[in-house]
């Protein structure tokens, strides 16, 4: 039971569209020659020039997602330009979003549906969130300072 609705009357059991996510993303990765890892919790983590793609398959009652993001500053000073400077990029861009998590990381990224995910799809926006975070990463850092995936990397606090 989801929400109150039966798993059945769902189509399939939520387990096992998650596995058909799951093995769909890793063929088409493999497909594409992304050598992702898998961290801990399920993320599948590459690096992309300055930056770091990650790929997280959620699912809810309605069906699955394939949410690809990336980490492009930390360690920044917050002001009232930079929120601007983020609002006006996401009228610029074409898709996805700038974000500003909860831990004051700047991230970009998009959301596509998963139950009929086909390679095109996941391929472009992958290439998508990875060439847009990694030219604003440069730029942002520029004009805000902080760190992109790159310099966190080199610290050793993060994918190697």
């Amino acid at each position: 039971m989801v929400n109150g609705v039966r798993n059945d009357l769902l189509g399939c059991g939520m387990d096992s569209r998650m596995k058909r996510l799951e093995d769909r993303v890793s063929t088409y990765l493999a497909r594409m020659g992304v050598e992702a890892r898998r961290s801990p919790d399920g993320l599948y983590l590459f690096k992309y020039g300055s930056t770091v793609v990650m790929m997280n398959l959620l699912e809810d009652e309605l069906g699955t997602y394939v949410r690809c993001a990336s980490t492009l500053l930390k360690d920044f000073e917050l002001s009232c330009d930079l929120m601007a400077r983020l609002l006006r990029l996401n009228a610029e861009v074409r898709f996805g979003a700038f974000l500003l998590l909860g831990d004051d990381t700047i991230s970009f990224a998009a959301t596509i549906l998963g139950d009929d995910l086909d390679y095109e799809e996941l391929r472009q926006t992958l290439e998508y969130v990875a060439r847009t975070s990694d030219e604003y990463d440069d730029i942002l850092q520029s004009q805000f300072g902080g760190k992109r995936a790159s310099d966190i990397l080199r610290e050793g606090d993060g994918l190697s």
